[in-house]
């Protein structure tokens, strides 16, 4: 009887000590339901598939979210959020207005291409926006968050002397549908030229209009 209550103690210890800590669990479910989504579409996708990828019982992931919808959502929200703390923080360091607008653009390519999987996931998220208005509004965030950082450096530049004096915020939102452009017709066109190059061109043409 105490050697059966020292091994079930002694199992409850290895199994508590080799237990991943919920955000490290949360981040392999992110990558593996990016995986299957991106393989299998949205709507091709199953809990099943996801928990089968993340080698979790399926008990597991609704433990973390309560739904395929809600898992779709966070995993939008929690990869691209990232994505654009990388990006600011690659910046945060210039201090001339229109140097930090370009190195934005410069460092948005590079950026790019290391997070491929995740912008690739986003068209498809996108696209479902258009009949899902939580889906939408997780797209909005990203369209005012982009908006903003855009928004604050071009008013910073004004201040100082560096831009014209224009409205900001309009200005702001031309820059973000540059990008837009970018990312959409890199995922759907068969382009017959250098694509960032092109958008390089464009962000610069802006830039070259706007400074005194």
């Amino acid at each position: 009887m105490n050697s059966g209550r020292a091994y079930s103690h002694s199992h409850n210890i290895y199994t508590m000590t080799t237990k991943k800590a919920p955000d490290i669990r949360k981040e392999e479910i992110f990558e593996a339901a990016l995986h299957c989504f991106n393989h299998k579409g949205y709507y091709g996708t199953s809990i099943d598939d996801i928990a089968a990828q993340a080698e979790i019982s399926k008990g597991g992931i609704y433990h973390h979210f309560s739904s395929k919808k809600s898992l779709f959502i966070e995993l939008f929200n929690f990869r691209v959020n990232r994505y654009f703390d990388v990006l600011k923080a690659n910046i945060d360091s210039v201090t001339d207005p229109a140097e930090r607008i370009q190195d934005f653009v410069e460092k948005s390519e590079q950026i790019f291409q290391q997070n491929l999987d995740i912008l690739k996931f986003s068209l498809e998220f996108m696209t479902l926006s258009t009949r899902d208005p939580e889906i939408r509004e997780a797209v909005t965030q990203v369209y005012q968050n982009r908006v903003k950082i855009f928004t604050q450096i071009l008013t910073e530049g004004i201040e100082a002397g560096s831009f014209k004096e224009l409205e900001a915020e309009a200005v702001a939102r031309t820059l973000y549908f540059l990008s837009m452009g970018f990312f959409l017709n890199y995922f759907t066109v068969n382009i017959d030229f250098d694509l960032k190059k092109q958008h390089s061109i464009n962000m610069k043409t802006i830039l070259e209009g706007i400074k005194r």
